[in-house]
């Protein structure tokens, strides 16, 4: 009986750790999920600006307006997605994020700066600006991909 009562604790404490283990494991998914919707929402808003400066879909300037608005709202959400420890797990993201954090930062807000400067361009109403805007929010994203993602 004394054996049974001196492993009790140990056992409820084992039991207390795998569950914070577990706990820490559903944070870590889902800061990734977080982080893989934001991207994929945002994705899927600039490619209907992509098709548009590349002649696919007319030019509606209000459209192109509340189209940049949502990707510059979106350009400010996946960041906090990247906590410590979600380098593993269902990811794209390279573990040089975790390393070179100062450089994905500038990458982050290079893209917010350049997604503000796409709305700017649409509530112009002018095609070349918006086309020349988008241009550089593109190779904004480019840039940290090909720093940060894996492939």
């Amino acid at each position: 009986m004394k054996v049974v009562f001196s492993l009790l604790p140990l056992s409820l404490g084992l039991l207390l750790q795998c569950s914070f283990a577990h706990a820490q494991d559903r944070k870590i998914e889902q800061a990734i999920k977080h982080r893989k919707a934001a991207f994929t929402l945002m994705a899927t808003y600039v490619n209907r600006m992509v098709q548009t400066v590349d002649g696919h879909r007319p030019f509606d300037a209000k459209q192109m307006t509340q189209d940049s608005r949502t990707v510059e709202l979106l350009s400010k959400l996946p960041w906090e997605g990247f906590v410590e420890g979600s380098e593993r797990g269902d990811t794209r993201a390279k573990d040089d994020i975790w390393f070179e954090e100062d450089k994905f930062k500038r990458y982050a807000n290079e893209l917010q700066v350049k997604s503000a400067g796409v709305t700017a361009a649409a509530e112009s109403g002018d095609l070349k600006r918006f086309k020349a805007a988008l241009g550089q929010m593109r190779d904004a994203c480019n840039a940290c991909h090909k720093a940060f993602r894996k492939d």
